[in-house]
C-alpha cells in the first residue's frame, strides 16, 4: 500500500475515508463472483485506539520513548530494533505513518486520524504483513489500545439500526473452556442470524468476528465484518456505493466507540477520604463477569486458576487483599485495581488509578481464557461512612 501524501494532504477525513474505500471497490460482476470475503484478498481495515496520548506528528518521540524506557518490556524494544518508522503530517490531525522491514525491503503504510478521544488507523496491506507491522506498532505503542467488545455487544454493532439495509452473513464464533472436554470454533460464511443463534444456544460459542452484507438498492453492495478487537473491515463494494460504504464505517465506528466507553470508562471511581471516625468511600464501580458455564460448588479453584493462567505475565503484580479477592498492579498501564471472585462468577473493582487501559486489558485476557462469561458494569455515584 504506496500512499502519496500530496494526494490525500487537502482530503477532508470523510474524503480520505472514500478515497481508501476505492481500494477495495469493484463491479458488481466481480462483487458477486468474489470467493474470499478477507484473508489473501485486499481489504480496508480500521482499527479503532483509545488514545492515552498518543500524538499525532510526535511518532519519533513515541519511538524513542519505547527505545529508552526501562519499563517498556522487551518485546517492543526488539520490534523497535528490527523496523524503521516514517510520519508524513497531512494536518494537523492526520497522517501518513510507514513501518518498514528493511531484512525484506518492505514498507506498509497505514493512515492514522485523530477521532475525539480515539485514533483511527486505516491500511489496505494484506494480514500476512501488517499483523507483523501495523498491529504490532499498535500493541507495543503505551499510549494507544485496541477497543474491545464482549460478544453481545459485538452483536449490536452490526444491528440494523446501525448499519442501515443490512442482514448477517456469516460469523466466527468460539467456545472454549478450561474445564470443559469441549472446544469449539465455528466459521459461518453465508450463515444467517438464525445460525448465530443456533451457534451459542446448542455450543455456547460466542461470535468474535460477524460478517455483513448491505443492499443498495436493491443488490448487496457492501460486504463487511466487525471483530470483538476493534477492528472493522470492508472486503468489496460495489462501484457506486462509496458514499454509503463511507456512511457505514462512520456509523459503526461511533457505535462501537460508544459500547467500549459503556463497558469500561469508570465515571465513579472508587476514592478514600479521611473523616474524624474512620473515613468513607466515595464513588462505585465494578465490571461484573458473570453466568460461566461452570459449577460454583464443583470448581472451587478459580481464583487459583486466576492466578496461574491470567495473571501469570510479567504484566501482573498481585497480592491477596482479602479472601477470594486479589489486589493487582498492572505494569504496562501503571494502574492498580481488585479482582474478586464471588461463587463462579469475576468481579473487577477499579481502584483510584484505574482508567479503560487496564480493565479492558485484564477483562479480554479473562474471556480469552473462557469464553462463557457475560459481561455488566455496574457503577453508582455513592458515599458511606
Amino acid at each position: 500500500m504506496n500512499l502519496d501524501p500530496d494526494r490525500y494532504r487537502e482530503m477532508s477525513k470523510r474524503e480520505i475515508l472514500r478515497e481508501l474505500i476505492e481500494h477495495v471497490a469493484t463491479s458488481e460482476e466481480d462483487h458477486e463472483d468474489k470467493e474470499h470475503r478477507s484473508g489473501s484478498s485486499t481489504d480496508l481495515n480500521l482499527y479503532l485506539l483509545d488514545n492515552k496520548g498518543f500524538e499525532i506528528g510526535l511518532l519519533d518521540d513515541h519511538i524513542n520513548h519505547i527505545t529508552q524506557s526501562e519499563r517498556v518490556r522487551g518485546h517492543a524494544k526488539k520490534f523497535v530494533k528490527k523496523h524503521t518508522f516514517s510520519e508524513e503530517l497531512l494536518g494537523d490531525d492526520t497522517a501518513i505513518v510507514s513501518v518498514t522491514v528493511p531484512k525484506k525491503s518492505r514498507t506498509d503504510d497505514s493512515v492514522w486520524i485523530t477521532q475525539g478521544e480515539y485514533i483511527w488507523v486505516l491500511t489496505t496491506v494484506r494480514q500476512k504483513w501488517r499483523k507483523k507491522t501495523i498491529e504490532n506498532l499498535i500493541k507495543y505503542l503505551p499510549q494507544v489500545e485496541r477497543l474491545y467488545l464482549s460478544s453481545g455487544h459485538l452483536d449490536d454493532v452490526t444491528d440494523e439500526d446501525v448499519i442501515q439495509d443490512s442482514y448477517i452473513s456469516g460469523f466466527t464464533a468460539k467456545y472454549h473452556a478450561p474445564y470443559a472436554e469441549r472446544q469449539a470454533t465455528l466459521r459461518f460464511h453465508g450463515g444467517r442470524e438464525e445460525d448465530l443463534e443456533k451457534a451459542e444456544r446448542y455450543f455456547d460459542a460466542k461470535p468474535t468476528r460477524i460478517e455483513f452484507d448491505q443492499t443498495n438498492s436493491p443488490t448487496a453492495a457492501i460486504q463487511g465484518s466487525s471483530s470483538n478487537d476493534g477492528r472493522l473491515s470492508l472486503q468489496s463494494v460495489v462501484q457506486g456505493s462509496q458514499d454509503k460504504a463511507v456512511d457505514t464505517l462512520l456509523s459503526v465506528s461511533e457505535e462501537y466507540q460508544e459500547l467500549d466507553k459503556a463497558s469500561f470508562e469508570v465515571e465513579h471511581a472508587s476514592t478514600h477520604r479521611s473523616t474524624e471516625s474512620g473515613f468513607s468511600v466515595d464513588g462505585f464501580t465494578a465490571i461484573e463477569l458473570t453466568d460461566p458455564d461452570r459449577d460454583a460448588e464443583v470448581d472451587k479453584s478459580l481464583l487459583e486458576e486466576l492466578k496461574e493462567n491470567v495473571l501469570n505475565s510479567n504484566q501482573y503484580r498481585f497480592g491477596e487483599r482479602e479472601r477470594d479477592t486479589l489486589r493487582v498492579y498492572d505494569t504496562h498501564h501503571d494502574e492498580i485495581f481488585d479482582l474478586a471472585v464471588e461463587g463462579p462468577d469475576v468481579i473487577v473493582y477499579p481502584r483510584e488509578t484505574a482508567t479503560t487501559m487496564s480493565l479492558r486489558d485484564i477483562v479480554q485476557k479473562i474471556f480469552e481464557y473462557d469464553s462463557t462469561y457475560s459481561q455488566e458494569k455496574v457503577e453508582n455515584p455513592v458515599a458511606s461512612p
